[in-house]
């Protein structure tokens, strides 16, 4: 419960997904929300009261993104200040303790922030939620951590999707606002629609906008989301990148195998970032910026998942191809196969087995990559697969 609230004349409490919810009112404006782990005392309930219990339960249902209601805050003029822009943080976004703090005039005061967002007396509808740490961490939440995620993943999934009004409050497909970078910089797809298109005109300062903890590929200006990868797609790759470096490093080799996950700039524009699970760099200058690798890798390795299969056999097949990557393999662990693509030599692609012996083409098959050895070490990983 927040300090010194106001002495209430109405008071509320209800049920809500992130618990017991109390608000209260002074008779003219909402002056105290707080949460209760049981629904305790008498209500005495007034028609704001009930307003604003409408209004939430429309946020929770995703059917509004701001509220119309009466508050009265009492605070310092630095806690005015912060409120004050914490309710300016749209819906869906968030904003870093030092952005708050430049936006009310004392760069620096990141912690005083931290403080009055604690003593915020009406937390959501003045969403002090919506404030995370420098890296993204989900810290400094009066309701609890717990609760600050919830109800950040919510805003993101539910800002993307439309309502169908007309079918009961089901969800239409998911679509993407394209008009503003600042609705377009938090949109993702859920993990179980990967590969579907968010929306296309996308570019890299989108991508750079985004979460860093959110796995996503620009590919010609849509973004596709990323799974995370499960033991055996781990597995693998970590694996073929052991064996290129062991490679490398025995023979004293100039090229720069890479392990997911990194970004490569693939056509050199502002539309498309791909992240591959393996690449070898030979030409150092792409990795020069350390911030990506900018151009075509040599060679690139996918391990190919139900969610991926389709997008790696057809879009990235072909971005790779028009890129100029010199060879292209495809992991197909259900299918217990390796399929490689020689781009150099215009070659039909060759199928192995996963108890082959397979030659890279870069190296003049002097590097073989023994899948029998590596299904040998983690196969019962792979079997899961089938």
């Amino acid at each position: 419960m927040q300090e010194k609230r106001r002495k209430a004349v109405h008071r509320i409490h209800f049920d809500s997904p992130v618990g017991t919810i109390c608000l209260e009112d002074d008779g003219e404006a909402l002056s105290a929300f707080y949460f209760e782990e049981e629904s305790g005392g008498e209500d005495f309930v007034s028609d704001l009261l009930l307003k604003a219990k409408q209004e939430l339960g429309e946020y929770f249902a995703g059917m509004r993104t701001s509220f119309d209601l009466p508050l009265h805050l009492e605070g310092t003029e630095f806690q005015r200040k912060v409120w004050d822009a914490l309710a300016q943080i749209p819906y869906g976004e968030t904003r870093s303790y030092s952005e708050i703090a430049e936006a009310v005039g004392h760069p620096g005061a990141c912690r005083a922030v931290g403080g009055a967002n604690h003593k915020n007396p009406l937390m959501i509808l003045i969403p002090c939620h919506r404030v995370v740490g420098k890296n993204g961490d989900l810290v400094g939440f009066a309701g609890g951590v717990n609760v600050k995620k919830y109800l950040l993943e919510m805003e993101a999934a539910k800002k993307r999707k439309k309502l169908d009004s007309s079918n009961t409050g089901n969800r239409k497909r998911v679509r993407a606002e394209q008009t503003d970078l600042k609705e377009k910089k938090f949109l993702r797809e859920i993990p179980s629609n990967y590969g579907r298109k968010v929306t296309d005109g996308f570019t890299l300062e989108d991508y750079y906008a985004l979460p860093k903890e959110w796995r996503v590929e620009l590919i010609d200006g849509v973004f596709y989301d990323l799974a995370e990868p499960d033991l055996a797609h781990q597995g693998m790759t970590g694996a073929l990148h052991w064996e290129l470096m062991n490679y490398m490093k025995t023979h004293k080799g100039q090229c720069l195998p890479l392990i997911a996950p990194f970004d490569v700039r693939l056509d050199r524009d502002d539309r498309t970032m791909v992240r591959p699970d393996v690449a070898v760099v030979c030409d150092r200058n792409k990795a020069g910026n350390g911030r990506c690798v900018f151009g075509a890798p040599d060679f690139i390795i996918e391990v190919l998942s139900e969610a991926t299969r389709k997008k790696d056999l057809g879009i990235k097949l072909e971005k790779y191809r028009g890129a100029g990557v010199k060879e292209y393999w495809v992991i197909d662990l259900k299918g217990r196969r390796v399929i490689t693509y020689d781009f150099v030599r215009q070659g039909q692609p060759c199928l192995y087995g996963l108890d082959r012996v397979v030659p890279v083409g870069i190296f003049h098959g002097e590097c073989q990559i023994n899948f029998s050895e590596i299904c040998e070490c983690s196969g019962f990983l792979f079997d899961e697969k089938e």
